[in-house]
């Protein structure tokens, strides 16, 4: 009975049905289907990605599932079409993480050239079923190198001493990061090494920030090309190379990238002279009979006619070679001519210019010595006049000297009898000329006695030691450095044999506080203003290496 009452009830809803879809038919709404997934919106919408944290997830996505159990592929898309999707990965877990590293390269594969907000659709699928799709704003780091741009392989560099300061070559380079927003500084080096060694020796050519470019002059690059192993005045191979760093500054981690290496020819040339030679002075005036190294000849541009420039006592010398006796002359009639192991050669207290002449084997002995005089430095001669030391580097006669304002001139010997100025205020030397007019400063004062020129070039600082080691913290003058003539081009001071005793020191500016340099780590490189450093008693020698400003360094041996 009820299964005719069951069908008797269902024809008559289905003719009730059948009646109003044909009465209502404009109003009939059609509901699609929910999606086989849904693919939940994420908590956060933007995400950065820091590479100081590399293994950290750099996003966590869910999905509800109640139709479909399986695997599932991850997806990603630049667009919302999905035009070219890539492939996160796979699970068979309702969620999906990567970390910071994986994000990162994925979206670097996909070409993108920005690294600030950039869109990344992503979505789910399973099967022929695919979830609905969700963005994320995302800012990226840069993975890829910059790319040097205008020095190619086998590219040739002829540099000259007649350019020295001039432009020799400008290395550019291509770095999407430099046109983003993404508002980091970029730290760039531009390192050398002698060709296919891989870097093994690394030479840092220059550094510049946040810019795409670093130009050398031929003194620069004719340091680095000398510096990796080419002979000067030759034509030698030099690798060189971009790094770029990106540093985090709450953690202090980096991230560097380093560009293709490009193989230049650099030919190279004389920066300094050798003018040594194996001949000295010895003697009770020199060097109490070689006591200490015997004073130096030197070389001078005709073969066989030697040149020495010194400081003697009362007493006698002679000239030997290779700090030996075995080869020495003397002056048996003191008439000016040497013999073979001839008697001792009488001298009185001063400065002297000594030549001899193996040629014809004979010297003469002569009073030199070339100074400042002026009211710029000692009031015209109330106190001796500053004193230029020959620089065997250039053979040139050179001195740090601190000037106030007003005028000078150069003079022989403290006195008025030889003297220079400059009549044009052109750098040319006049005998007797016009007195040179200066500004109170710190100078590199120059004079090449070959052409008659002079230069006054100004620095800020002259360094000096100080410590409870040396002076009690400055009681007494600090113990003054030289600049390092040998490289010229860099600024390189060096104090030699000076003796302390245990306790600490530091290195400081023109004997005063405001500039000076401690070193924290103990590793060899200056901070401003850092860590005293520990020392026990001794003699030591110090070489301060200013030339590259942002790194300053010193050895001490």
């Amino acid at each position: 009975m009820k299964f005719y009452i069951n069908k008797i009830s269902f024809l008559l809803l289905f003719s009730v049905l059948l009646f109003n879809s044909c009465e209502t038919e404009e109003s009939l709404n059609i509901i699609e289907p929910e999606p086989a997934f849904v693919l939940n919106t994420p908590g956060i919408s933007s995400v950065f990605l820091n590479f100081a944290l590399p293994d950290n997830p750099a996003f966590t996505i869910t999905w509800s599932d109640e139709l479909y159990g399986g695997s599932y592929t991850v997806e990603m898309a630049t667009d919302e079409a999905f035009t070219s999707p890539a492939t996160l990965g796979t699970t068979d877990k309702n969620n999906f993480s990567m970390s910071v590293t994986e994000f990162n390269n994925a979206i670097v594969n996909t070409g993108v050239n920005s690294f600030k907000d950039i869109a990344i659709y992503m979505r789910v699928s399973a099967g022929s079923q695919t979830s609905n799709t969700i963005l994320l704003l995302v800012t990226t780091y840069p993975v890829n190198p910059p790319v040097i741009n205008n020095v190619n392989n086998g590219d040739s560099f002829v540099l000259s001493l007649d350019n020295n300061d001039m432009t020799a070559m400008n290395v550019a380079w291509d770095d999407p990061v430099l046109e983003s927003s993404l508002g980091v500084t970029v730290d760039y080096i531009l390192e050398a090494a002698s060709a296919g060694t891989d870097f093994a020796t690394i030479i840092e050519a220059g550094n510049v920030s946040n810019t795409n470019s670093l130009a050398l002059t031929h003194a620069q690059l004719n340091a680095v090309a000398i510096q990796s192993g080419i002979p000067v005045d030759t034509a030698g191979n030099l690798d060189i190379r971009v790094k770029a760093t990106i540093t985090d500054s709450a953690s202090g981690a980096s991230i560097e990238r380093i560009s293709e290496t490009k193989t230049i020819s650099v030919t190279t040339y004389l920066t300094v002279l050798d003018l040594s030679t194996t001949w000295g002075i010895v003697g009770s005036a020199a060097n109490n009979w070689g006591a200490t190294p015997d004073l130096p000849f030197w070389s001078t541009d005709t073969p066989g006619i030697l040149v020495a420039y010194v400081h003697l006592i009362d007493g006698e010398i002679k000239f030997r070679e290779n700090n030996d006796w075995t080869n020495n002359y003397g002056d048996n009639g003191g008439d000016g001519t040497l013999e073979d192991g001839g008697a001792n050669i009488a001298v009185t207290e001063g400065d002297y210019k000594i030549t001899m002449n193996l040629n014809d084997l004979t010297y003469t002995i002569e009073a030199f010595s070339l100074g400042i005089v002026g009211g710029a430095y000692n009031d015209w001669g109330a106190t001796p006049d500053f004193m230029l030391q020959y620089d065997q580097y250039s053979d040139v006669f050179r001195g740090i000297v601190t000037l106030m304002d007003g005028e000078m001139k150069f003079r022989m010997n403290n006195d008025w009898g030889t003297n220079w100025g400059d009549d044009g205020a052109d750098g040319t030397l006049d005998a007797g000329g016009a007195n040179i007019v200066v500004s109170a400063g710190i100078y590199i004062a120059t004079v090449d006695m070959n052409d008659n020129t002079y230069t006054l070039e100004q620095i800020d600082y002259v360094w000096g030691l100080v410590g409870g080691a040396y002076n009690d913290w400055g009681a007494t003058p600090d113990a003054q450095f030289t600049r390092d003539w040998s490289r010229p081009f860099d600024d390189i001071w060096i104090l030699n044999d000076v003796t302390l005793i245990d306790g600490e020191f530091k290195f400081r500016a023109n004997n005063d506080w405001a500039v000076n340099y401690g070193d924290n780590g103990g590793d060899g490189t200056l901070e401003a203003g850092g860590a005293n450093i520990v020392t026990t008693a001794g003699t030591y020698s110090f070489v301060l290496d200013f030339s590259d400003p942002n790194n300053p360094t010193y050895t001490k041996n």
